[in-house]
């Protein structure tokens, strides 16, 4: 997911699903209140909308991810200690 930032007009777009979409909200900001000019400081920026409510912030497979690397420590721990 995309947005849009001017920093002349201090203004984001609302949230693009492709950088094609967000490239036409840029072309369209900068024909309306630019006369066509690029503003200095302008940025495309990626966006990841923050989670729902309920949702985990991380997702569970790095916690299996962990878990296992826990596993594989503490048996290495184990064996060097027999």
């Amino acid at each position: 997911m995309y947005r849009y930032r001017c920093t002349q007009c201090r203004t984001t777009s609302p949230t693009a699903h492709t950088r094609h979409e967000v490239e036409a909200e840029r072309d369209r900001h900068r024909d309306r209140a630019h006369a066509g000019h690029i503003p200095d400081g302008e940025e495309i920026q990626t966006h990841t909308p923050p989670p729902r409510p309920g949702q985990p912030t991380r997702p569970l497979h790095y916690l299996a991810y962990a878990a296992l690397a826990a596993v594989l420590a503490l048996t290495l721990w184990a064996r060097l200690t027999v």
